[in-house]
C-alpha cells in the first residue's frame, strides 16, 4: 500500500487472548514497596525513542509502578508459563467475585502492564 499508511495490528479475538502467556520484559526491576512490604513496585526501564525531540532526553528513562493488594497477587503469578485463563482462575480461587468481573478486572489490569512496558505477551 502506500508508504505513510500504518497496517493495523492484527485483531485476536477473546479465546485467543485468554490463552496468551504475560511475561516479564528485561529491565523490569521488581521492589518491595517503602510504605507497605506486603505490596510492590516496579522499575521500568525504557529507552528513548528515535525521534527528534528524543534526543533532548536521556538514553534511559525510568519509570516506577505502584501495585496495589490485587495487583501484586496477579503480577505475582506471571511467571512466563501460566496463561491469562490461568491467572483469572487463580483470582477466583483467591477473592471469590464474580467470574466476569475477575476476567474484565484481571485482562484489563494484564493490558495495562503491557502498555507501560512492564510485560509482554506471547500469543501461540
Amino acid at each position: 500500500m502506500f508508504g505513510w499508511v500504518k497496517a493495523k495490528p492484527p485483531v485476536i479475538n477473546r479465546e485467543q487472548s485468554l490463552t496468551g502467556v504475560p511475561m516479564i520484559n528485561e529491565g523490569v526491576r521488581v521492589q518491595p514497596r517503602e510504605e507497605d512490604v506486603q505490596r510492590l513496585e516496579l522499575v521500568i526501564r525504557l529507552r528513548r525513542g528515535g525521534g527528534f525531540l528524543s534526543r533532548f532526553m536521556p538514553p534511559t528513562l525510568e519509570r516506577k509502578v505502584k501495585l496495589d493488594e490485587l495487583g501484586t497477587f496477579v503480577f505475582g503469578l506471571i511467571d512466563g508459563r501460566r496463561n491469562v485463563r490461568e491467572i483469572v482462575e487463580a483470582f477466583l480461587a483467591r477473592y471469590r467475585v464474580n467470574r466476569r468481573e475477575a476476567e474484565l478486572s484481571t485482562v484489563e489490569f494484564i493490558r495495562s502492564l503491557a502498555q507501560r512496558q512492564a510485560i509482554s505477551i506471547v500469543i501461540r
